[in-house]
């Protein structure tokens, strides 16, 4: 046990980095200290790459499952006065999104994607904002603390960080995002790959579209406009103030491909139009409102065979990059360090010293299978949002017409993947399994 530590206490650190990927974006390695609030015997150490905690990112769409650990974590005040419409008691379905195929001039809608109570969609920036704000006082924040390496033993993981300072800890938590540096003392082999699609994100005024169209589906509904290897996201963030639009470009032929540059950069307007210049005019209406957009290289891992070593254990997209297509990554992120939390709670004996050893793989039996499963699921579902599933072989151009029972599959495909895992309460999950162990074994 690491010796600057009081009696019966635990040394933590989580690496993380803010920096805005698909997912997690800090948002992860700060649930994760919030949910060890109840545990001020530990000496909790942050470690963040950035110099300043800046506020950054875009939206970020937080599903019932993941709105239920907020609510557990105690951020449910702090981000209902963000939304325009705050979270009724009373459940009822609302629209998750509005479906259409609109690869051609006269584009419709094919399936609305109902959910219990809807999406609450926030600027990444207020969700960290509001983590933040709920972050214990036994937990220290580090900033420019870049890992340069892990060295793990016995007893201890000890970090060098890349500014000459290093410590050690009794437990090491990889939160440092898709290109992690503590991940390869977990996994041997690199696991990042290209999809082959690229996303240029912008954030729009709802004024401005109200201005120019007033009577615009996106200012009412979360709209998906779907065709051949592109696609279109668009749904309101910050209390309906903004508009977070996400247009995406695939080349199926380009996925696994090694790239020399998948850094973000600039893009303009003019090259999002000409991309989808055949498209419906309601969907060329929103891309010509975006100023100023980034180009995103979308990137995943291919599911990992653990997260965790003796001391080391991986979360968010250090553990499951995933891409955005369900919505998930961010989610999940949060649902790691929720996990671990509520690990500690219920199953950590500060005089048993294996105790933290079982639990680091109790943790990996309970987020890997389900968070592998989603990887693979937003993967598949990317290829049914562009018709790049084998349904739709013989659809190899913008708009070609699709028969009626193609629209349908396609429809049914994509419901199917959200209510795969949107709906289900993680903390009645979480509950069951714990009573299983505890019935097994004395943990």
């Amino acid at each position: 046990m690491n010796e600057d530590c009081k009696p019966n206490s635990l040394h933590v650190a989580i690496m993380q980095v803010l920096f805005f990927t698909s997912s997690g974006g800090g948002i992860g390695g700060l649930a994760c200290a919030v949910a060890l609030k109840n545990h001020s015997n530990l000496k909790i150490d942050l470690y963040e790459q950035a110099a300043q905690i800046t506020e950054i990112g875009a939206g970020v769409t937080i599903w019932p499952r993941t709105w239920e650990i907020l609510k557990s974590l105690g951020l449910a005040n702090d981000l209902s006065v963000l939304l325009k419409e705050p979270p009724s008691n009373v459940q009822s379905k609302e629209v998750a999104f509005e479906m259409r195929l609109s690869d051609r001039k006269e584009g419709f809608t094919f399936r609305k994607i109902y959910t219990r109570d809807g999406g609450f969609c926030f600027h990444r920036a207020d969700l960290q904002t509001a983590l933040l704000r709920q972050i214990p006082d036994f937990c220290q924040i580090h900033l420019s603390h870049r890992l340069e390496r892990c060295e793990e033993s016995v007893n201890s993981v000890k970090l060098i960080f890349e500014n000459g300072l290093n410590t050690s800890c009794d437990v090491a938590i990889g939160a440092d995002g898709i290109k992690s540096v503590v991940r390869k003392y977990v996994s041997n082999s690199e696991e990042l790959v290209f999809t082959g699609s690229r996303a240029f994100r912008g954030l729009v005024p709802r004024e401005k579209i109200e201005r120019l169209y007033p009577n615009h589906r996106a200012l009412v509904n979360a709209v998906m406009y779907n065709g051949k290897s592109k696609h279109i996201v668009v749904y309101p963030i910050n209390g309906g103030r903004l508009i977070n639009i996400a247009a995406f470009i695939s080349h199926p032929e380009d996925e696994g491909k090694v790239l020399s540059d998948l850094n973000v950069r600039r893009a303009n307007t003019g090259e999002i139009l000409r991309a989808f210049s055949e498209w419906e005019p309601e969907a060329i209406q929103l891309l010509s409102t975006i100023q100023n957009p980034s180009c995103w290289p979308i990137q995943d891992l291919r599911p990992l065979k653990t997260y965790t070593s003796r001391r080391i254990l991986l979360l968010g997209d250090a553990a499951h990059a995933m891409t955005p297509h369900l919505g998930a990554g961010a989610g999940q992120a949060i649902e790691d360090g929720f996990v671990l939390g509520y690990l500690f709670d219920n199953l950590m004996q500060p005089n048993d010293p294996e105790c933290l050893l079982r639990l680091i793989k109790v943790y990996d039996s309970i987020r890997r299978p389900f968070a592998n499963h989603l990887q693979k699921n937003s993967r598949k579902q990317g290829y049914y949002n562009e018709l790049n599933m084998p349904e739709f072989d013989d659809i190899q151009f913008e708009g070609q017409k699709l028969e009626t029972q193609q629209i349908i599959a396609l429809g049914s495909a994509l419901r199917e993947s959200w209510d795969s895992w949107w709906q289900d309460c993680a903390l009645a999950d979480l509950k069951q399994v714990i009573q299983i162990l505890q019935a097994q074994t004395k943990i």
